[in-house]
């Protein structure tokens, strides 16, 4: 538990730390399909921890928060290091072959939903009924931002198009890393299994 903690404090103050120093932070570290092209490749990974306004990354931060505490049996013996490199990395490939008209994102909402499905997952392995409830909410969540989009009222908020592929990137990040770590053992600590 006391890791958890930790890896989560360590995000925070990274999404802090970029934060505070936008706009120029954005221009190193977002996703920019033209940069991606010229082999900025670490903008992959980065894009993640770079935020539109404060509300955008208070809304993840505390979506994180969130995530963690609905699973914290799942994340308590997790090392979320793996998962959110992996997520990130999925999410901005996948963007950048899928969906070429996108030439800019930042966000860690994607990230959030792909560690969401992978907890999902971990408590339908365990045979937890909380687990099929909360997957099948963020199966209809994404399919309703699919089919409807994004709340005007999210992206009034962050001040910016809520990048709803991200999600759905996100979530099969999230489920294609479980089956990966189940086999693989990626995010347990010494002595620990998930």
């Amino acid at each position: 538990m006391r890791s958890l903690v930790i890896e989560t404090m360590l995000y925070t103050l990274i999404c802090l730390g970029i934060y505070l120093l936008e706009p120029q932070a954005s221009y190193w570290l977002a996703y920019y399909h033209t940069g991606i092209e010229q082999f900025e490749l670490w903008r992959l990974l980065t894009a993640t921890f770079c935020h539109t306004n404060f509300n955008h990354l208070a809304m993840n931060l505390i979506g994180l928060v969130i995530t963690l505490a609905l699973f914290i049996d799942t994340f308590k013996k997790t090392w979320l290091f793996p998962i959110i490199i992996f997520n990130s990395l999925f999410i901005a490939i996948a963007l950048f072959f899928f969906d070429s008209e996108v030439i800019w994102y930042v966000g860690f909402s994607g990230v959030l939903h792909g560690l969401f499905s992978f907890a999902v997952m971990n408590d339908i392995a365990a045979k937890d009924r909380w687990g099929y409830l909360l997957g099948g909410g963020l199966l209809i969540k994404v399919l309703y931002e699919q089919l409807y989009g994004a709340q005007q009222s999210t992206i009034d908020m962050i001040g910016a198009p809520v990048l709803i592929n991200a999600h759905l990137y996100g979530v099969a990040a999230g489920v294609i890393f479980y089956f990966i770590n189940k086999h693989y053992k990626l995010t347990s600590y010494p002595g620990k299994s998930i």
